[in-house]
């Protein structure tokens, strides 16, 4: 399958870019700084230079795509306004591009979202990141309300390890109850992967957690 990549050189992108070409796939990397990509000589690896907030160098990446995986964060801006300044460019890209599948990374505690995240998630979320999950909610609504064919990410607080395959997907919307704890970076990698490669979760909101 033919993948568009955006964060590959971030601390989950990286984990989908290794995972995706060792199922077979090829994969194009929306990146600034093409040095930081490790695998950017592998044949099966195709390299745009450019911003994920701008419509121009996305669609780019993404032509000749079958799925769009946007892996990208905030690093340690916790005033990030990254979700929102890339969200329409994506879809703008994406709608001009032909590309209908969109695998979208964002966070329990997003807009809405923080009713279920645990009590101790929440209110460390609303004291240090308040403002960096207002902004990912209102992304996550932008792509929510598009027409692409989407599936949005909310992985709990993420810990370092690599793939387990044990982790837990729960529907947002559907369920009830407050989930806390970790997820590994590897098995939020997977979900992003499997996700862009299945329509199992068309359209829906999962949280990702242990």
């Amino acid at each position: 399958m033919q993948l568009t990549l955006l964060g590959a050189t971030g601390p989950i992108g990286g984990q989908v870019l290794r995972q995706a070409l060792a199922a077979g796939h090829r994969v194009t990397a929306l990146v600034r700084d093409p040095a930081r990509l490790p695998q950017r000589d592998d044949e099966r690896v195709g390299v745009v230079i450019g911003d994920a907030a701008s419509a121009a160098d996305v669609e780019e990446a993404a032509r000749g795509g079958q799925a769009l995986i946007c892996a990208l964060g905030p690093g340690k801006d916790f005033k990030s306004t990254l979700a929102t300044r890339t969200a329409g460019p994506v879809l703008e890209a994406m709608a001009a591009a032909g590309v209908e599948r969109v695998v979208w990374l964002s966070a329990l505690g997003s807009g809405d979202t923080s009713r279920r995240q645990s009590h101790f998630q929440a209110v460390a979320s609303k004291l240090v990141i308040g403002g960096l999950m207002a902004d990912k909610g209102i992304a996550d609504e932008t792509i929510a309300r598009s027409d692409r064919d989407w599936t949005i990410a909310l992985p709990v607080m993420f810990g370092n390890g690599p793939s387990t395959g044990t982790y837990r997907t729960i529907p947002l919307d559907g369920t009830r109850g407050r989930t806390g704890g970790r997820i590994d970076r590897g098995d939020v990698a997977d979900f992003l992967l499997s996700a862009a490669t299945g329509h199992l979760w068309s359209r829906r909101r999962v949280i990702l957690t242990r």
